[in-house]
């Protein structure tokens, strides 16, 4: 592919991703998509198998953007690992955490999980994206496990359950973002998140 077909297939994706901000993807059309993108339907075609392929793209892509700064505190706490910076690791931990459970409480309370739905309509796309994924749980379960010898973590904990218990609630926080009977805040999450994590004889952050 061309530097040229690069930067027109990069284009649509990001104006498919901007339309996705204010509308369903079921409300959107491959011609209005053309429209706003300034390019024919065939052109769509040329650089997407299908319609599916391009929304599960420019899902994808927002993703992406969303989760950076999750990725960056991340970053953080794997070298505080390597600095033995212990406060600095926990305040990573625990800003990523508040961060991720933000996102229900803000806006489109589903928007994630559209958003979710929508990659995996694309076999390909799903593909990556899981890919991607497995990357990211695979670095979270490296810094959970190498924060343990150092006393940071309680070594007994169940370092999958912690991770996954994190992620999977963080994506059904949609459910409980406008309930009556559950009520939560970022901060709360990520104290309780700490709570368990932390040796009960090593204190706070």
């Amino acid at each position: 592919m061309s530097k040229g077909d690069s930067n027109t297939r990069q284009h649509i994706i990001d104006v498919t991703e901007n339309m996705l901000e204010t509308r369903s993807s079921s409300e959107i059309h491959l011609a209005d998509i053309a429209d706003q993108a300034h390019v024919g339907v065939q052109t769509i075609y040329y650089h997407f198998q299908s319609r599916n392929q391009l929304i599960a793209e420019a899902q994808a892509s927002a993703y992406a953007r969303l989760t950076k700064p999750l990725h960056e505190y991340l970053l953080m706490a794997e070298n505080a690992l390597v600095e033995q910076d212990q406060a600095t690791f926990w305040s990573a931990l625990g800003e990523n955490i508040s961060l991720a459970w933000a996102h229900g409480q803000s806006g489109d309370q589903w928007r994630i999980s559209k958003l979710l739905i929508d990659i995996w309509l694309d076999e390909k796309t799903q593909r990556r994206f899981s890919e991607v994924l497995e990357i990211q749980f695979d670095r979270w379960i490296n810094a959970i496990e190498a924060a343990k010898p150092l006393g940071w973590i309680d070594p007994e904990i169940d370092t999958y359950a912690l991770i996954t218990s994190c992620w999977a609630a963080s994506i059904g926080q949609s459910l409980f973002a406008s309930s009556t009977k559950i009520c939560y805040t970022p901060q709360s999450i990520r104290d309780f998140f700490v709570n368990i994590a932390i040796p009960k004889t090593g204190g706070g952050f």
